[in-house]
């Protein structure tokens, strides 16, 4: 047998849903996160408050399709008639936002309805390095950001690691990590973010 292997061209399908033009809170943390050194810039100086990204790297792309399959497949499947599935943005301050999900939950012992907010990710890092999710300063942030455009304090983070806990050998491991923030991490979560779009456009 003889086989050679070729390197596959891949591009990213359209938006899951429609995009407004103007700010969306993805732009705001990732550009907040890129002038704090928590993400890497990637050869822009000022990353776009729209998020509007021209992503050409294929290892990019192959992990943000990666990220894309595993929630279709999360939403659609394990979280099918419980979670309202991509359902479409929302704008507060002029901000847009599109959280992956959203439920509506029966709380046994306060006895009321509350709304919670679903965000599927996919990652490279391991178990062991995200903990108790307190040092995901992304995840959280973008949590919080839509827990305030939809008015709750309770969300839902499923993750799937995608190399577990990097001991061999290699098993991914999926985990969910329900989220409650008291009402003040919430409104100085959005505060600190419009007071960086202001200060950004101003």
């Amino acid at each position: 047998m003889k086989a050679t292997s070729n390197d596959v061209t891949l591009v990213l399908p359209p938006p899951l849903t429609p995009r407004s033009p103007g700010t969306h809170v993805s732009g705001i943390i990732r550009a907040i996160a890129m002038q704090t050194g928590i993400l890497k810039a990637e050869g822009v100086d000022e990353p776009s408050m729209a998020d509007v990204r021209v992503i050409t790297d294929p290892v990019a792309i192959l992990r943000i399709l990666i990220g894309l399959a595993w929630e279709e497949y999360y939403l659609g499947t394990v979280l099918q008639g419980k979670v309202k599935k991509h359902p479409g943005e929302t704008c507060l301050d002029g901000v847009f936002m599109s959280p992956d999900g959203i439920s509506r939950d029966w709380d046994p012992a306060r006895r009321v309805m509350i709304t919670r907010v679903h965000e599927v990710k996919a990652t490279y890092k391991s178990i062991n390095t995200v903990g108790d999710l307190s040092k995901q300063w992304l995840w959280l942030t973008q949590v919080k950001a839509y827990c305030k455009g939809l008015k709750t304090t309770h969300a839902k983070l499923h993750v799937l690691f995608l190399c577990g806990d990097y001991k061999m050998p290699i098993q991914p491991q999926a985990k969910e990590y329900p989220l409650e923030f008291t009402q003040r991490e919430i409104d100085e979560n959005w505060l600190m973010l419009k007071e960086y779009r202001d200060w950004k456009e101003e």
